[in-house]
């Protein structure tokens, strides 16, 4: 595992976390981040600073009394219940919840089931508690990678080994993410695989300080986190732009043609197919992939449709320029064609050259130093973490025929003799739905990478967003869009809250994809409506100004609402409502 730390640099890492503890000790904002842990982890919390920093976030972190993980959950007056917390870090040891397991007298296979259930049992009730008494936190439970009570008894199914206890242990921690959204596994057994986990311990820090983790452990620990940190609270890329020749294939197909190329087969081939899989896999989790690229376009669609061993094919390419163009022009045009932002994009190309030329011209996207040898490029593309997320939605599925089914909107405006006519001919249907527990990480995702529109631009996590649902003052609305070309499925949020005759929109944002066809004033005349039905007779909303969200600095004037000044817009709803936009059907389910 290439991106596990060396010793050296973690031991570097803790150096610089250190630092930022220190410099963020008298910050207001940073996140506050809570470790329990069943051994010693003194070691951790500047390892965490600097992991959450390299996220693009300060976090303050504390260490609770080791040893006291389901006490300090279940005890309202415990140093965790003493504030409102962001995030808590679970890090339990097989040994230390199955301590009798190893206490060197072997137990039968019902005892040591028991065991198991019972441990799991509490902990499951534990996290409960924890996440009522949290109502914003982010839970994230770490698997050990546990060894065998009796690693001398080679039969992994013997009682006495031990191993099937500590499986069933895992595979129950694993489980418990599914009791929340806001419940993360932080997998550490999982990365350390078949690898071992004898280099992550050093017998002589548990001997002399009961720390069941060395340095390497707690730094890949560290790098785990700051992958999970990463999907839930930053914005992620969302573009992998492609070169083709000697980066998707081996050669270059208008010198060797398309038989001559180096796809499949043994050897080199096999590596180049290999990658293709790779980029096919992150593709169909919602990743886009666009072709960039100097060639003949006939040559390289000949490649994708003619080679018998590629695995990649046209239509899995959301857009394409291949041309003669320099490919900083070409990823701006893909950026322009896509209606994304150059930060979304990550560029991968085999020369140093372009990538050069693209990281002068271009520092708003991301192009990586490749691997030399194309045999390992499979597995660091695998192991890069720009693209890392919870998990795959049907959104993430649909992504790059949604993004297709934009190029063929754009023709029909195109066509169209008037905006007004391109628009009713859309047959736009909006479903405006209240926020789940299905759909609470779908919201928040959009929250961490909506920029365009976004009128505040506040980055709201699985728990924020689940605080709010079930807060009685709180509508949280996701947004769903289909017409005639196809479904874009849910791309906007809304968050209204109610009190004392006053609705304040806390934020509403909407993906670019379906900006400027009217689904967001219908989203702001559905809200203004839920508002008035609770009574409010004022409707304030605050827009944040930002780097990116240009497109949402006129939204609240050009529907009525007053300036209050200081970013604060009002709108009386004694008078009516925003206008709705004609050529938009407004759907809630039946159960909203």
């Amino acid at each position: 595992m290439s991106w596990v730390p060396d010793t050296q640099e973690v031991a570097a890492r803790r150096r610089r976390g250190a630092g930022l503890l220190r410099a963020h000790g008298g910050e207001h904002d940073p996140l506050d981040v809570v470790v329990l842990s069943s051994f010693n982890v003194d070691f951790l919390p500047p390892l965490l600073a600097d992991a959450y920093d390299r996220a693009g976030l300060a976090a303050r972190i504390s260490t609770g009394e080791f040893g006291r993980v389901e006490q300090a959950m279940l005890d309202p007056g415990s140093e965790l219940n003493a504030g409102e917390r962001d995030e808590v870090l679970l890090v339990v040891a097989a040994e230390d919840a199955l301590a009798p397991l190893y206490d060197g007298v072997p137990l039968s296979a019902n005892v040591a089931d028991r065991l198991v259930a019972d441990r799991l049992e509490g902990l499951g009730a534990a996290v409960d508690v924890l996440l009522e008494r949290q109502p914003r936190a982010t839970v994230r439970l770490c698997t050990l990678p546990g060894p065998a009570a009796a690693p001398h008894v080679l039969a992994h199914a013997d009682a006495a080994r031990g191993q099937v206890a500590v499986e069933r242990w895992l595979d129950g921690v694993r489980a418990l993410e599914g009791r929340s959204p806001r419940v993360s596994v932080v997998d550490l057994a999982w990365a350390v695989g078949s690898g071992g986990s004898a280099r992550l311990r050093d017998p002589r820090l548990w001997y002399v300080a009961r720390m069941r983790l060395g340095l390497s452990g707690l730094g890949l620990l560290a790098e785990l986190v700051h992958r999970h940190v990463l999907a839930d609270r930053a914005a992620p890329r969302k573009v992998l732009a492609l070169d083709l020749d000697d980066t998707v294939w081996g050669g270059v197909v208008g010198e060797v043609g398309v038989g001559g190329l180096a796809v499949g087969g043994e050897g080199v081939g096999l590596a180049f197919q290999d990658l293709q899989r790779r980029l096919l896999a992150l593709q169909s989790s919602g990743v886009l992939l666009v072709a960039c690229s100097k060639n003949e376009e006939e040559d390289a669609l000949a490649a994708f449709e003619r080679h018998p061993d590629m695995v990649l094919r046209v239509e899995h390419l959301a857009a394409r320029r291949v041309n003669w163009q320099d490919k900083a022009t070409n990823l701006r045009e893909l950026a322009d064609e896509l209606n994304l932002g150059l930060s979304s994009f990550v560029f991968l190309d085999d020369n140093p050259v372009e990538r050069a030329w693209v990281a002068e011209a271009l520092p708003e996207v991301l192009a990586p130093e490749m691997p030399a040898d194309p045999v390992d490029r499979p597995a660091w593309l695998a192991e890069a973490p720009w693209f890392a997320r919870r998990g795959v939605t049907e959104v993430d599925t649909g992504r790059t025929q949604s993004y297709r089914a934009e190029v063929g909107r754009r023709g029909t405006r195109s066509q169209s003799s008037s905006h007004e006519e391109f628009l009713r001919s859309l047959e736009q249907v909006v479903t405006i739905a209240e926020v789940d527990d299905i759909t609470v990480e779908r919201a928040a995702q959009l929250c961490q990478k909506t920029n365009q529109f976004n009128v505040t631009t506040r980055r709201d996590s699985i728990g924020d967003v689940a605080a709010m649902v079930v807060d009685p003052a709180c509508d949280v609305l996701i947004v769903s869009v289909a017409d005639r070309f196809g479904d874009s499925g849910t791309t906007g949020v809304a968050m209204l809250r109610t009190r004392d005759g006053v609705a304040e929109i806390e934020n509403m944002l909407l993906s670019c994809r379906v900006l400027g066809r009217g689904v967001e004033d219908a989203l702001l005349h559905h809200v203004a409506g839920r508002a008035r039905d609770r009574g409010a007779r004022q409707l304030v909303g605050r827009f944040v100004p930002s780097e990116r969200n240009h497109q949402a600095a006129g939204f609240y004037s050009r529907h009525g609402f007053a300036d209050q000044g200081g970013g604060v817009w009002s709108l009386g709803l004694r008078d009516g409502l925003p206008a709705a936009p004609a050529h938009v059907i407004v759907r809630e389910p039946a159960h909203a």
